[in-house]
């Protein structure tokens, strides 16, 4: 059994440091802090729920400890747009999904609540980040079908395994986002347990050595196919809304707050596509 470590030293180092520059950063401070404010309005106006795409319905509280500059683009659905799309376009209801750095529990919750999956796990090294989705989950009275757990370790599957029934037949979801311990977190033992689940994992490249990502990749590569996405468009236009807000405000709206263009890896199971 081990603990992710590198998001525990280099990848939360990088980002508390990334995080701490947008405060001193007067131009990313104004637009944090306009963001913020357009969507408490937001929040007021669509009583608290999502309005827009996969997740419409979903319940947010006025108050989150993640995503604190993000509820106006959350509430429009144009928050990781192309990841969201990306599950919801498979057309399946997974039996499992597992959230690894599940945060505010964003898509602990949205996924129950679009009934893209039967149940789900948490996992969230943050005590704030743990309540945070407790509250959203029981905002949306979704509680019973999900579990939030702390650190993910090596052994993680042993916890999940433990959760659901086993079911051969059907298809289940993972998505990681822990500020690079996705590199010290899979391995060839748990990534075989993997082989029924799709993948979302979104990648800190910065924070990776030469060579790591190639590593991590070939990890996956003998069951799953691999690919890419990155961010995707948006249009703010397509918003009635915000429409009355200025140009400024309005493409601030489609902005996540992150000083890199990211990129997640996507994993479909090769044993899905040999039955497909």
């Amino acid at each position: 059994m081990r603990k992710y470590k590198r998001s525990g030293a280099i990848g939360v180092t990088k980002t508390i440091f990334l995080l701490a520059m947008r405060k001193i950063s007067p131009f990313e401070v104004r637009a944090d802090l306009r963001r913020r404010k357009i969507g408490l309005k937001l929040h007021r106006e669509f009583d608290g729920q999502v309005r827009y795409g996969a997740f419409k319905g979903l319940k947010m509280p006025i108050s989150l400890v993640w995503a604190k500059n993000d509820l106006a683009s959350i509430l429009i659905g144009f928050y990781e747009q192309q990841v969201i799309e990306w599950i919801s376009n498979k057309g399946i209801r997974f039996l499992q999904f597992i959230d690894i750095g599940s945060a505010d529990g964003f898509y602990l919750a949205g996924i129950l609540k679009a009934e893209l999956a039967e149940s789900a796990i948490g996992f969230e090294s943050s005590i704030l980040g743990r309540a945070s989705s407790q509250r959203l989950l029981e905002l949306n009275d979704l509680q019973k079908k999900s579990n939030v757990m702390g650190v993910a370790e090596s052994n993680f599957m042993e916890f999940v395994s433990k959760s659901v029934d086993e079911n051969k037949n059907r298809w289940s979801l993972l998505i990681c986002d822990i500020e690079g311990g996705e590199i010290d977190l899979f391995n060839p033992s748990n990534v075989k347990l993997l082989n029924r689940y799709f993948l979302v994992v979104e990648l800190h490249e910065w924070t990776y050595k030469s060579g790591d990502l190639e590593n991590f990749l070939s990890i996956f590569s003998s069951s799953h196919s691999l690919d890419f996405i990155g961010t995707a468009p948006r249009n703010p236009s397509s918003v009635v809304e915000i429409q009355k807000l200025s140009d400024d405000e309005r493409w601030n709206l489609c902005s996540e707050g992150r000083r890199h263009e990211m990129r997640w890896l996507v994993g479909t199971p090769l044993l899905y596509q040999s039955q497909t």
